[in-house]
């Protein structure tokens, strides 16, 4: 039976792989980690200045090759305990499949976000207009409704991300199964991942209307939780597959 790591060993685990190895990262992909956060604001800016059918959308497609390029040396090497090779821009088959992993989860966060901003205006206009307490209990019980199984499913299968990254199969059953972690960790990090990739949206939409001082700021430092969440929740992924194949290798011995 799998042993489930306690959460304080599990983020204590995380924070020390940053401590020790976070400046591999840089050391490895330093292009890849310098387009990624140079095309992160047009890609912020996609839901709220409808940039899909505009020559801006190439831009967020680099993005997502730059994370991808980003993440996959990040889990390599923080799964193989920093030996891992360089990484450079090639794309191998694991590679793509991790674009279109990524590409899946960027979907569903982005279909979620659409159905988010429009569940608040369906109840208001299902409900009285003086019936603020039950209003708020509804909304929040939509919303919950909304993001607690998707943010279940995404973190139960996580440790497929390092997986695909370092064997190049997803085998998404099988991490499921063999997993050391719980899901609440993970989830509370895609959470706050999630609301601050609306919040710092809205800021930089604000910036290029209003050019508001004030909002290029709160932008500028949304920018910069959104990327320490994104490694944050990467690393998060790497120990959790770490961890998982190194009981499953003890259990082997």
């Amino acid at each position: 039976m799998t042993t489930k790591l306690p959460a304080s060993r599990y983020f204590a685990l995380t924070a020390s792989t940053l401590r020790q190895r976070g400046g591999a990262l840089w050391r490895s992909t330093p292009w890849a980690f310098a387009v990624f956060v140079l095309t992160l604001p047009i890609a912020l800016l996609l839901p709220h200045l409808s940039l899909v059918y505009s020559p801006f959308f190439l831009l967020v497609v680099v993005n997502v090759l730059a994370l991808t390029r980003l993440s996959v040396s990040w889990l390599r090497q923080t799964v193989a305990g920093g030996h891992a090779d360089d990484a450079d821009w090639r794309l191998g088959k694991p590679e793509w499949k991790v674009v279109a992993l990524l590409a899946l989860l960027i979907a569903i966060g982005m279909g979620l976000m659409y159905a988010t901003a429009r569940v608040p205006i369906l109840l208001y206009f299902s409900f009285d207009a003086n019936a603020d307490s039950v209003f708020f209990v509804c909304l929040f019980l939509a919303l919950a409704a909304i993001w607690a199984p998707v943010l279940y499913g995404v973190s139960t299968f996580a440790p497929s991300l390092a997986r695909v990254a370092v064997s190049g199969q997803y085998d998404f059953w099988r991490t499921r199964q063999a997993r050391r972690v719980h899901a609440w960790p993970m989830m509370s990090m895609l959470f706050l991942l999630a609301v601050f990739v609306v919040i710092t949206g809205a800021f930089l939409s604000t910036a290029v209307s209003d050019m508001s001082a004030a909002a290029i700021a709160l932008g500028l430092a949304g920018i910069l939780l959104c990327i320490a969440l994104v490694m944050m929740a990467t690393t998060m992924s790497a120990v959790a597959y770490r961890e998982q194949a190194a009981e499953v290798a003890g259990a082997g011995d």
